[in-house]
């Protein structure tokens, strides 16, 4: 699981969830656009719930771990939709000063395969 930090706000989600929203806001940014994004995210009683972001050029997302859970919450639909998003989002893409390539699917077993 990891948190999301936005703007003072702290919500937590499923580790791939939030590597394709950070992925997505990447793109967009370096594109000059912005998409409010609703996120599925897990409330503290452990229920689902839906967050909007709004993502962009100016975003500044930071992940950060929270602690395990034996559920991890993950919605493939969601992930793959963020992905395609960004796929489509414009030509330019992030930089990547891990060396790692983003938009893995939403099948794959790690957010960023090693190129």
């Amino acid at each position: 699981m990891k948190y999301i930090n936005y703007d003072g706000s702290i919500v937590m989600t499923g580790d791939r969830i939030a590597e394709a929203l950070a992925d997505y806001a990447a793109v967009l940014g370096a594109n000059g656009r912005t998409d409010s994004v609703h996120v599925p995210t897990v409330a503290e009683d452990g229920s689902i719930e839906t967050t909007t972001v709004l993502v962009g050029p100016a975003s500044e997302l930071v992940l950060t771990a929270a602690p395990d859970d034996e559920l991890e919450y993950e919605d493939p639909d969601f992930i793959r939709r963020l992905r395609d998003a960004a796929a489509h989002a414009g030509p330019d893409g992030p930089l990547n000063a891990d060396g790692r390539t983003p938009f893995a699917g939403a099948d794959d077993p790690e957010p960023f395969p090693d190129a």
